[in-house]
This record gives structure tokens, C-alpha cells and sequence, in this order.
């Protein structure tokens, strides 16, 4: 259905897209004649490896390549808090995502700098990905510069899914009590089943889940009026085709029939009604 919607880019806006299939950084700006490209600089020293993933010899080379990653993409968010404060309207990211952040490169962390290793807390400087602990001020000392940068309107959107399977076991468990005192069972994994009451489903839902993903860390990271949306805990996104013109465009968005009964859940229980792609306010 045609909506009307708040025009959110007139002359002097400013667009830029980190590209991570052809690892490039571009700069548009709209002016009254159109589009004007300002440029387009490789991040890195090499372009995105994009052969197969299923050869391990790939996926280490993608980890240890010079190549776009999201640190080049925080850095100018940085960089831009520095030299032109509050101008930053709207930062999207448009991949495959989980409760852990954006799939954009599919890299991987290093032992060393997983959960138990001796640099747990630190970022990979081979991982490209984001990461829950990318706002932790050992990852990113300069914060206040990062945060400075957003318009106090800005909008902030992870066009991806956090289709987890567990929160979603969760979700529809929750949803068929009739009661907080009811006990509700689900499959955590294919070997881990759990029971609980639902109202200490709910308060996980709420205290943990609904906290610990990147819209919730990067939400608290930028504070301020800043929005920042995602897909809802359990849910995936399709595409939909868009025709403009002779063209036709994909935009992402979460399907409102197919997860019904998980949108009504979490509208009755917690009040959280989506926006009108079907992604949540964290």
C-alpha cells in the first residue's frame, strides 16, 4: 500500500555505502541537478576474498586479508562525530544478521578472542563482522566521538534477522500459557529442553534477550534519541520486489502473517508493536 512518508533527504544530503562484496566506500551527494558521485576509495589494501566457503583456505584468507571490515565503517562514523557533529541522520546495514550482529563478511574470531580466550574482551583484528563487544571501550576508545555523530532524530536500522530458533521455541511456548504461574517447555536446543514458568519465560525474554544483541548494545552505545531497530528475537526477513519505474528493487522486511502469533505475544505481554516493516524498536 502507498504511504506517504517524512522526506528525510533533500540537496546537501550526503549518502554513504560501504560496499563489502567490492570492498569500496562511496560518497553520493544530492543536489538540485541530481546525484553526484564525490568518491570511491578501497578500504583496505585488497578487495573482499569471495570465493567458496565451503574451502577452509578461503575463510582463512577472508579473516587475514587487508580488506573491508566493520572497523573502517565505525571509523568514519568517528571520524565524522570529530569534524561534523550531529549530521549522521540515518545508519542502515543491510546483510544476513543474527542476535550477534550483521553477517557481512562471514568472518571469524580467532580462539584467542573468543568467549574463555586469553583476549576474550578484544575484537579480531581479522574478524570484518561486527560484535556485541564492539562498543566496550578497549574496542572503541573514542565512543563519545562515535555517539557524537548521530543526529539527535537519527534513525538506526539492522535490515537482517535474529531468527534463533531457541527464541522463537521460547516466544511460542510463553504464548500458549494462560497464566504467569503456567509451565512452559521448549527446546533450547535439539539436546537441551527446558521448563519454566511463564512469567520467568517473560522475564528472559525481556531482562536478557531483548538486551543481549547488537540493536540493544548499539542502541545504549549511541544513548540520546537515537532509534535503533531489528528484527524481533526469533524471526527471519524475506525480500520483497518493488517496481519503480522500469526497474524493480528488493527491500527487506519481516513477514507479519507468517509470524502472527509471535507479534501478538509480544504486543499483549510487552507492549512492543513493530514498525511498518516488521522490526522493533531496541
Amino acid at each position: 500500500m502507498k504511504t506517504s512518508i517524512p522526506k528525510r533527504i533533500d540537496d546537501s544530503t550526503v549518502v554513504t555505502v560501504f560496499d563489502f562484496k567490492s570492498g569500496v566506500r562511496s560518497r553520493t551527494v544530492k543536489s538540485a541537478a541530481g546525484w553526484f558521485e564525490l568518491d570511491r576509495v578501497l578500504q583496505g589494501k585488497v578487495k573482499t576474498h569471495l570465493e567458496k566457503y565451503s574451502d577452509p583456505a578461503n575463510l582463512k584468507r577472508r579473516h587475514d586479508d587487508d580488506s573491508i571490515s566493520i572497523r573502517h565503517v565505525y571509523e568514519y562514523i568517528t571520524e565524522l562525530g570529530t569534524r561534523a557533529p550531529g549530521t549522521l541522520r540515518e545508519f542502515h546495514l543491510f546483510s544476513h544478521a543474527w542476535a550477534g550482529g550483521p553477517i557481512l563478511v562471514d568472518t571469524y574470531e580467532d580462539a584467542a578472542y573468543q568467549p574463555g580466550g586469553a583476549s576474550e574482551a578484544r575484537r579480531d583484528p581479522g574478524d570484518k563482522d561486527p560484535r556485541l563487544k564492539d562498543f566496550d571501550p578497549v574496542n572503541m576508545p573514542r565512543l563519545n566521538d562515535f555517539k557524537a555523530a548521530f543526529a539527535a532524530d537519527s534513525i538506526v536500522k539492522v535490515w537482517g534477522c535474529m531468527a534463533t530458533t531457541a527464541y522463537r521455541n521460547l516466544i511460542r511456548a510463553t504464548a500458549s500459557a494462560r497464566s504467569d504461574t503456567d509451565t512452559v517447555s521448549y527446546n533450547w536446543s535439539e539436546t537441551d529442553r527446558r521448563t519454566t514458568t511463564a512469567a520467568k519465560a517473560k522475564t528472559y525474554l525481556r531482562d536478557v534477550i531483548l538486551k543481549h544483541n547488537y540493536m540493544a548494545k548499539l542502541s545504549a552505545a549511541i544513548g540520546g534519541s537515537a532509534k535503533v531497530y531489528g528484527a524481533p528475537p526469533g524471526m527471519g526477513a524475506n525480500l520483497r520486489a518493488v517496481p519503480l519505474g522500469k526497474k524493480t528493487f528488493n527491500y527487506m522486511y519481516v513477514d507479519g502473517i507468517i509470524y502472527k502469533r509471535e507479534y501478538d505475544f509480544l504486543k499483549s505481554a510487552m507492549g512492543l508493536v513493530p514498525d511498518d516493516t516488521g522490526y522493533l524498536l531496541f
